[in-house]
């Protein structure tokens, strides 16, 4: 290990954010990737998962994942396994006394993401989940609030929707019959669009506004996709908030498809005060380039990655990235400020702006956001 770097041990595989995370971790002069590991009795399908990636990156795997957090060069654990197993292994991580960068959403659960924060807490070791709170898009609008620029916030809406996966295989006219409970959050085909993308728009406001979520009310829906219907999840869903000062705040989540977005997919915000209203759009400024060359195209369902959500699977399938857009003034990969932003945070000895106590918040909006569209009543917290 080079001297004074910190040592980081990567959990989760191909096929989850670890593909990203890891590589800015590894850009970042100040940190070293030391290893790959996870449980002993790790699913067998995310093991091969794990040693594929710790293949790419060039480091070892530790199968044992107490062996590796009992490392001496080891002061970072970059966690993204299953959500069904988040609780259990970051709280092992803090226990440990390693820092934990955490990947969205924090916990399938607010009991579980209530124990991981404790865990952090009690350790005293930095955490911080992965969120939009770098972009310069939010960072302006957190500016932008704290200047004062729109007088009091009366309100906040904010737009999150990923342009990926094959549209138009779901029935049209279906109606979709939410659950209240949440028993499955990870599978291969599909993900829970109004956890894994609204997530990002409900962490945005907590952070942006420090208020208190009193009252939610949600809908999610089937409306593009046959692989969220067959695995009995939701590809959409939209959530009004009241905070606490009478602040309203809405947001829409989901997954629409490769062709409905030049790039990612929409990215924007909307702060309405007693003094006027501003926007913030994720992809502006920007370049549009218009030249002769070959325009995006949709590849083929990968069979172990439909959606195209990983960036292993796209280069598989042979993929070629958008280009059309490109931002100005923007990191090309927004994970990038994250990760320094945690690092700096470690080097400070102060608090993430997004630590786990904040996520937790978010966990609890979006699981009442289940039992709202289940119920079609307003839900209390």
């Amino acid at each position: 290990m080079g001297k004074g770097k910190y040592g980081v041990l990567v959990l989760g595989g191909r096929r989850t954010h670890q593909e990203s995370y890891a590589r800015c971790f590894a850009e970042d002069e100040r940190c070293e990737l030391i290893a790959a590991s996870d449980e002993l009795d790790a699913p067998p399908e995310y093991v091969k998962l794990n040693r594929q990636l710790a293949d790419d990156l060039g480091i070892p795997y530790i199968p044992d994942l107490d062996e590796a957090l009992a490392r001496d060069d080891v002061h970072i654990v970059s966690s993204c396994v299953q959500n069904e197993r988040r609780g259990r292994v970051n709280v092992k991580c803090a226990e440990a006394g390693k820092h934990l960068y955490l990947d969205k959403p924090l916990a399938m659960s607010v009991e579980d993401a209530q124990t991981i924060t404790a865990a952090v807490e009690k350790a005293g070791v930095c955490n911080q989940m992965f969120s939009n709170m770098h972009t310069p898009w939010a960072q302006a609008a957190k500016k932008a609030l704290e200047d004062g620029e729109i007088g009091e916030l009366r309100a906040i809406h904010c737009d999150i929707l990923f342009a990926k996966g094959h549209v138009g295989t779901a029935p049209v006219g279906q109606k979709r019959v939410e659950k209240s409970t949440v028993e499955k959050y990870t599978f291969i085909e599909a993900k829970r669009e109004m956890f894994d993308v609204g997530v990002y728009p409900v962490s945005l406001i907590n952070w942006l506004t420090h208020k208190r979520v009193n009252s939610v009310f949600c809908t999610t829906a089937n409306y593009f996709f046959e692989e969220h219907i067959a695995c009995g999840i939701e590809d959409f869903g939209a959530i009004m908030m009241t905070l606490e000062d009478g602040v309203v705040a809405t947001i829409i989540g989901g997954r629409a498809g490769w062709m409905s977005h030049p790039k990612g997919g929409v990215q924007r915000l909307h702060l309405i005060g007693t003094r006027g209203t501003l926007a913030f759009d994720g992809a502006q400024p920007r370049l549009e380039v218009f030249a002769d060359e070959e325009p995006f195209q949709q590849t083929p369902p990968h069979p172990m990655d439909p959606m195209g959500m990983w960036s292993s699977t796209q280069t598989e399938s042979g993929m070629i990235p958008k280009r059309q857009w490109i931002g100005v003034n923007q990191a090309g990969e927004q994970q990038g400020p994250d990760m320094i932003g945690f690092v700096d945070c470690i080097e400070a000895g102060r608090e993430s702006e997004m630590s786990a106590a904040v996520a937790t918040q978010s966990v609890a909006v979006i699981r009442a956001g289940y039992e709202s569209a289940a119920s079609g009543q307003i839900v209390t917290l």
